[in-house]
């Protein structure tokens, strides 16, 4: 598995200036997809943390929309 980097370029203004940025991607392998199948389309917070000189561990969990008010105000 490799950490794919992609770097992007938009140009704006009549193509008078140019607003580059870099994405980072990682497949994830087939045998995987029924695990990640249902957080697909949804919102996620993301954790990195490394172990040690050559582990990374990267946690997703499902956010929460805490800006909605779910309860009846009567």
């Amino acid at each position: 598995m490799k950490i794919r980097r992609r770097k992007s370029k938009k140009r704006y203004l009549g193509d008078k200036n140019v607003y580059e940025y870099e994405q980072f991607s990682i497949g994830i392998p087939a045998r995987f997809h029924e695990v990640v199948d249902p957080f697909v389309g949804k919102d996620l917070d993301m954790n990195f943390k490394t172990e040690g000189k050559s582990k990374v561990v990267i946690v997703l969990k499902s956010r929460e929309n805490v800006s909605v008010d779910r309860k009846s105000p009567h």
